[in-house]
């Protein structure tokens, strides 16, 4: 089951439903700038494929649609940064990154399971990041150079993605990973990092997905639930 944004393209919407994905769609976060409250990542993290938090100002909402998880009530996002980030996290096997505004049920979890915390100074590190599992890409040099001697992270080329009503977005907000297979909601042939993508995909042994008439667009990270 993915979890996408409601301002997700028809095309998008479209291609899942062809590839037999079932999907549900995001509600905004009442406390989020009204620009971002759709995105996924900013309002919802999967802790461990069983257990997932989720803002309490939208929890009622996907506890109804998500029933096949264990569902916590977590603490509310607020609209300047970096409390809008709080569920921004990107999480690998035996570490997570993220800065040190971390809601407060996912870093306790993550520290009672000894997971290893990356600091980084960027709160929009899910967004900063595309994902291959333990390997992470990005565009950003700041992120690249924090952890570039303690993780397989691979940097890309600057890319122009739109995000509604900003002047840039995230590439990490186009795309999720899932089973070896990293999606994106849109045609990604035109990146300039499109190689660099496809060649470490490939070393990886990750499929990429993506539908090739829709349009690539930061609407927030693309989620799974089991």
């Amino acid at each position: 089951m993915f979890i996408i944004s409601h301002k997700s393209t028809i095309e998008f919407k479209d291609f899942l439903h062809k590839n037999n994905f079932n999907f549900i769609e995001t509600i905004d976060n009442p406390n989020l700038d009204p620009r971002i409250a759709d995105h996924p990542d900013l309002s919802i993290f999967n802790l461990d494929g069983k257990n997932m938090v989720i803002d309490k100002s939208v929890f009622v909402y996907y506890q109804e649609k998500l029933t096949n998880i264990n569902l916590i009530a977590g603490e509310n996002v607020e609209t300047k940064y970096p409390y809008d980030s709080l569920y921004n996290i990107y999480k690998g096997t035996d570490f997570y990154i993220h800065n040190e505004f971390t809601e407060k049920n996912i870093s306790t979890y993550l520290k009672n399971k000894n997971i290893k915390h990356y600091l980084i100074k960027q709160g929009y590190t899910r967004c900063s990041l595309v994902p291959m599992g333990d390997k992470v890409l990005t565009a950003d040099y700041g992120i690249f150079k924090a952890l570039k001697d303690k993780i397989d992270i691979v940097l890309l080329k600057e890319e122009n993605i739109p995000l509604d009503g900003f002047d840039n977005g995230f590439l990490g907000g186009t795309c999720g990973f899932f089973d070896d297979t990293l999606i994106f909601n849109g045609n990604i042939e035109k990146l300039n990092s499109f190689d660099i993508i496809r060649n470490e995909a490939n070393k990886s042994g990750i499929k990429l997905l993506y539908p090739t008439n829709s349009k690539l667009l930061d609407t927030g990270s693309i989620l799974f639930s089991n």
